[in-house]
């Protein structure tokens, strides 16, 4: 975590049943933006990590707990193809789908809203990081075209 610190990088934290540990680290050792991959974090954990400044990658599993609706804020989402321990293999081509469906459903919103919300906050993580010379030109272009509100 100190390295990432000083780095312009992505990071992803896979967090699966570790939530305690993850978020005193990044309490002792914070970075820019942290993305929490597979949160499985109860109420308050979840408040302290959007107090730390973390996003949250939600798959279909976890895009089906009320947690996210009522103490995440939208603009801290992100969205992956990861498919849940429940979810059958056949369902993973159309994943990202159902996941949009799961969480426009949480939020109120309709699936081209989740879409538009998603891009801009991956956009604003891209400008936070500095890291938009190291992805694809293709994707760069992309995200260079996204105004990150926030």
């Amino acid at each position: 975590m100190e390295v990432a610190s000083k780095l312009p990088r992505l990071v992803s934290i896979h967090s699966y049943h570790a939530t305690g540990l993850v978020l005193q680290e990044l309490g002792q050792r914070p970075i820019s933006v942290p993305i929490l991959h597979w949160w499985t974090g109860n109420a308050r954990e979840t408040s302290r990590a959007v107090d730390l400044g973390c996003y949250f990658s939600i798959h279909s599993a976890v895009a089906r707990h009320s947690k996210f609706r009522t103490r995440v804020p939208p603009e801290r989402i992100l969205l992956e193809s990861d498919h849940g321990y429940r979810d059958p293999p056949t369902a993973i081509p159309p994943r990202i789908e159902w996941v949009e469906h799961l969480v426009a459903q949480q939020f109120n919103y309709n699936v081209k809203e989740v879409r538009r919300l998603v891009w801009r906050n991956f956009a604003r993580i891209i400008h936070q990081t500095g890291t938009i010379n190291l992805l694809p030109r293709p994707m760069a272009n992309i995200l260079s075209q996204v105004a990150p509100e926030g």
